[in-house]
């Protein structure tokens, strides 16, 4: 599953945000991300995706290896303390 929203959130952070993404095919989850790039694409062309990872919530000794996988790259922390992606 995965949702886009087009926003701009509190933080200023700004673009196409991935409000969610969940996994449980045997697919690969970086596989999954590239086509919803595409799509998002297709829709918002030339627009930033961005997404928040919850490190603490992942079960991964990588958070957010996935996303990195598919072409995006770690970009700050929210005040919160979560992991900031983007696909530049």
């Amino acid at each position: 599953m995965f949702v886009w929203r087009k926003f701009i959130d509190a933080s200023g952070e700004q673009g196409i945000n991935c409000a969610v993404f969940r996994n449980e095919s045997p697919n690969l989850a970086s596989d999954l991300i590239r086509q919803a790039d595409a799509i998002a694409d297709h829709c918002w062309p030339g627009e930033r995706h961005y997404t928040y990872v919850n490190s603490k919530a992942v079960r991964s000794r990588n958070p957010g290896f996935c996303f990195v996988a598919a072409g995006w790259r770690r970009c700050g922390l929210t005040k919160g303390g979560l992991l900031i992606m983007e696909r530049p």
